[in-house]
C-alpha cells in the first residue's frame, strides 16, 4: 500500500502493524487521510477507525480489507470509515477514493 500511496503522489507515509501502534502514531501525525485494515492484530479495524475519530473527530479514515464482507464494511462504515477499499487495491480506485475525500 505504501508503494502506491507514494505513486499516486503522497510522500509522507507511515505504516502501523496493530492497533496499538496505529493509534499511537495516529495521535503524533495527525494525517488528513489514514488507511486502516480491518483485520489487525489484537483489537479490530474497526475498533481503530473509533479510536482515532475520538483524538480527532474531523479525520477521514478508509477502511481496507481483503475479505468482502458485508458485515465487516457495515461495522467499518457505521464506526466512522468514510469509504471501504478492497485489498490489494490498485491506482484507479486509490485515485477515485482520493479524488472524493481529498481537497
Amino acid at each position: 500500500m505504501i508503494e502506491l500511496l507514494v505513486r499516486v503522489g503522497f510522500h509522507d507515509v507511515a505504516e502501523a502493524q496493530d492497533f496499538d501502534e496505529g493509534a499511537a502514531i495516529f495521535r503524533k501525525e495527525r494525517p488528513k487521510i489514514s488507511f486502516v485494515d480491518m483485520i489487525l492484530p489484537g483489537k479490530s479495524g474497526v475498533e481503530l477507525t473509533t479510536e482515532m475519530l475520538k483524538i480527532d473527530p474531523k479525520a477521514i479514515v478508509i477502511a481496507m480489507s481483503s475479505i468482502v464482507n458485508k458485515k465487516m464494511i457495515r461495522e467499518s462504515l457505521d464506526s466512522g470509515a468514510k469509504d471501504f477499499l478492497l485489498k490489494p487495491t490498485n491506482e484507479i480506485a486509490l485515485g477515485a477514493v482520493l479524488a472524493m475525500w481529498s481537497d
